[in-house]
């Protein structure tokens, strides 16, 4: 009877461990959720691109044909969504600890968000092939108040909280 005992346990251990080992699927597609201290704090609506899209995204290539932008959110900036809006008219939710990479035709481009009804606009000038990095700062308070801003950090800066971020979308607007 021990031995009977003895074999369940061990069966149970092994297939415990073959489940944790089973490897993560890189190209499946799945909201992104912030976390905070360990609880989701947001999800994003829609899927986010694959873990291996992510990894080809952080090396911050360029695209001979297109202005790339990455538009970083940093992490420390609450739970909640903010819309994205890319000249005034196409609309898209960033969570905190998350990037957009966005490809646009070469040119001038307004890229804004609101808060708590301020608006905030950087206008981007880019050439084909061209690599812009903005990073998206801010704090919200137990108490209701908050400040967001456009972050004024090197190129440097926001590509190191850019491997810290996940990338939750990839759009081409050409």
């Amino acid at each position: 009877m021990k031995t009977f005992i003895k074999g369940i346990f061990l069966s149970a251990a092994i297939l415990a461990l073959a489940g944790c080992a089973t490897p993560v699927d890189r190209y499946a597609e799945k909201p992104y959720c912030h976390t905070d201290r360990g609880r989701n704090a947001y999800c994003t609506k829609e899927n986010a691109p694959s873990l291996s899209k992510d990894e080809e995204a952080k090396q911050f290539s360029s695209d001979p044909g297109a202005v790339t932008v990455y538009v970083v959110r940093y992490w420390g900036d609450g739970h909640h969504p903010l819309d994205i809006l890319i000249d005034g008219a196409t609309s898209m939710e960033t969570v905190p600890n998350s990037m957009i990479r966005l490809r646009l035709k070469p040119g001038s481009h307004r890229i804004s968000f609101s808060v708590a009804g301020k608006s905030y606009d950087r206008i981007i000038n880019g050439s084909a092939g061209d690599v812009k990095l903005l990073g998206i700062t801010g704090t919200d308070w137990s108490w209701g108040s908050s400040s967001h801003a456009w972050a004024e950090d090197s190129d440097d800066q926001v590509k190191r909280q850019a491997r810290r971020s996940r990338l939750i979308k990839d759009v081409s607007l050409l």
